[in-house]
């Protein structure tokens, strides 16, 4: 499996990220989700999930960045741009949900929330997986829930670092 996000000069288009327009912007955050073409998916794979992680964030946060998690979407070499806000798809909490945040708004917490690196340039870690069946979660699952549920249903994964300006 190939996953590809289309870059501009490098970067994350700015569209998707802190320097989108502020009507894709919600408690500060970006959500307007960055489309992805997914190539040589195995022909057994019968939904797709994903995690989107800054783990370059480790030494500001102390943990990895959840952006954005995915689950049970039916198979399509094309997930399009604004997805996140668009599709029924169970989508899973990301990093904002942390006690450790004051962003209290539930979209926010269960979306794509993206890239804001304060400091330097980031690299953010998508991973998607084929899975052979869906897993069954429901909106606003947790990170671990999903590594244990695509662990029974993957079939093959794949990775693509994407770098965000600051």
């Amino acid at each position: 499996m190939k996953i590809n996000v289309q870059l501009d000069n490098g970067y994350l288009p700015d569209e998707y990220s802190k320097y989108c327009n502020e009507t894709d912007k919600r408690a500060g955050q970006p959500i307007k989700s960055f489309p992805i073409v997914i190539q040589k998916i195995p022909t057994e794979a019968k939904f797709l999930g994903w995690s989107l992680i800054d783990y370059e964030a480790v030494p500001r946060t102390g943990f990895p960045f959840i952006h954005w998690l995915a689950s049970d979407v039916p198979i399509t070499n094309n997930i399009a741009a604004d997805f996140s806000r668009q599709s029924r798809a169970p989508q899973g909490k990301n990093a904002w949900y942390s006690r450790f945040y004051a962003v209290d708004d539930s979209y926010v917490e269960n979306h794509y929330a993206g890239p804001v690196p304060p400091d330097k340039p980031h690299h953010y870690t998508l991973t998607v997986y084929a899975l052979k069946a869906k897993t069954n979660l429901k909106p606003g699952f947790f990170y671990n829930d999903f590594r244990t549920a695509i662990t029974q249903q993957q079939i093959e994964h794949a990775e693509f670092v994407i770098p965000a300006r600051n």
